[in-house]
């Protein structure tokens, strides 16, 4: 973990120092403001030809997506950082498409989306470590109860009572339960397969009946073996210094 600790920072001044000159580009790009969501969800695309797509986004949530860095850990900015939601189409000249065939973790994209939100937002930001409220996910008592996974992929499947995974670390696991709780989730368990695991809970404003499930930390740790314990952790996070509406297409 320290030594996690001592290379994250180095990480993400890599990511943005890569941002500044990679390359390939997008050739053009449009962004719009969210036309009405069918199912009121956020939709990212990046097949290997290119183009990239992201439906009915928050810029906090690209931001999630093209630095690898969960949303809480993302500090400051303008208060529609995380509230408008946008609609953005993009596209590489169809001279630069080869870099992406052999990119199977879309590294290549993040960095062009990265380039993107600095031209067209005038995005500014640096990156710090600093000490803030957290769970750490540890073992419960009895041990882990997650299942070693049937796939060979990952699908993650979330709402407001539930919570579905396939082929998940408990990394991933944990950066999802970060969103859950609204607060940063360290995974602790040193667990290094992927697990699949179905997670069912009531919510605490949600009215209580015989049959419903637990509470939220009742349920990971009956379902999952696992346990939130409240802490206080250093944490690398990105720290917005200017963020603008979109200049136009």
């Amino acid at each position: 973990m320290a030594l996690l600790k001592l290379l994250l920072p180095l990480f993400l001044a890599t990511q943005l120092a890569h941002a500044q000159t990679s390359t390939p580009s997008f050739e053009v790009a449009t962004i719009k403001p969210a036309a009405p969501s069918p199912d009121g969800h956020t939709h990212i695309n990046y097949p290997p030809d290119g183009r990239f797509s992201a439906i009915n986004i928050t810029l906090r949530a690209l931001m999630q997506w093209a630095y690898a860095m969960p949303e809480k850990q993302i500090l400051d900015g303008p208060a529609w950082l995380a509230t408008t939601r946008f609609d953005i189409q993009a596209k590489v000249d169809d001279d630069q498409i080869k870099p992406f065939t052999p990119d199977p973790n879309h590294e290549i994209m993040r960095h062009m989306v990265q380039a993107l939100l600095a031209d067209r937002f005038l995005l500014k930001l640096h990156q710090e470590t600093r000490t803030m409220p957290a769970y750490d996910l540890i073992f419960a008592k009895g041990g882990s109860k997650l299942q070693p996974t049937q796939s060979n992929g990952k699908t993650i499947s979330s709402g407001r009572t539930y919570f579905n995974g396939q082929g998940l670390t408990t990394t991933i696991i944990a950066q999802e339960l970060s969103q859950i709780t609204g607060r940063i989730v360290v995974d602790k368990t040193n667990l290094t397969d992927r697990y699949d695991l179905k997670l069912q809970w009531t919510p605490d404003d949600a009215p209580v009946t015989d049959n419903s499930a637990p509470s939220l930390f009742t349920a990971i740790q009956e379902q999952l073996g696992l346990k939130l314990e409240p802490t206080k952790e250093p944490v690398p996070v990105l720290v917005i210094d200017q963020l603008d509406p979109p200049t136009p297409n």
